[in-house]
């Protein structure tokens, strides 16, 4: 099941969203060419100082549902969601062909440099997915490699199946006797009463015959 489903769709998932992430790279460099200054949207306002914008999204996020992934901007043109989960740990996502998380701070600027530094860093996912694709193809050939090994006792196995149908076919061979044996019928059953009767009267012959012979000799 490894090789045949587990690491190809492994892999199939890892490229696709390599593919993403190189069409979110490219975005995100025309973007800062086009854009290169400080710029956040937090429901239909824009704020261009960090500490404004920060807090306008930490107002944001207080609304937010828990347990929920919910749309409250957008930075240089990716869609800005927050996730809240019961542990209480917040996370700002970006949004483009896929997703990016960072967890979030608990002060405005604080919010705002974690945002730029996730956004900065989407070209950092492309290193991490290219290994974690030739990890995945390391461990589907190492895994069909497994599956198409011989088992290692086979010869042993086949020398005790052998012996085993030996000893199960003498088995039957004296099961079959017994069984002819017990019924071999009435006549049978005569003959070898006749049998031994008359084994009891040589044996008894034989002793009348010496004591005779020792009663002469006094």
């Amino acid at each position: 099941d490894n090789f045949m489903i587990k690491y190809p769709k492994l892999i199939k998932t890892a490229t696709e969203k390599l593919a993403n992430v190189r069409e979110d790279v490219k975005a995100r460099d025309k973007e800062l060419i086009d854009n290169p200054e400080f710029a956040i949207t937090i429901g239909k306002a824009t704020y261009t100082e960090r500490v404004d914008g920060g807090t306008m999204m930490l107002e944001a996020i207080s609304k937010c549902k828990t347990g929920e992934t919910t749309a409250i901007g957008k930075f240089h043109g990716f869609e800005l969601l927050v996730e809240k989960n019961f542990l209480g740990i917040n996370y700002m996502v970006l949004r483009g062909k896929t997703e990016y998380k960072a967890e979030l701070s608990t002060s405005p600027v604080g919010s705002m440099v974690k945002l730029e530094n996730l956004f900065n860093g989407l070209h950092e996912n492309i290193d991490f997915l290219e290994k974690k694709i030739e990890q995945y193809q390391n461990d589907l050939e190492a895994s069909k490699a497994e599956y198409d090994k011989p088992f290692a006792y086979s010869k042993e196995l086949e020398e005790k199946l052998a012996r085993q149908c030996e000893l199960n076919a003498q088995l039957d061979l004296e099961n079959a006797k017994a069984v002819d044996a017990d019924l071999s019928g009435p006549e049978e059953e005569r003959e070898a009463d006749d049998r031994m009767e008359s084994a009891a009267i040589v044996a008894e012959d034989k002793g009348a015959y010496q004591a005779d012979r020792e009663g002469r000799t006094r």
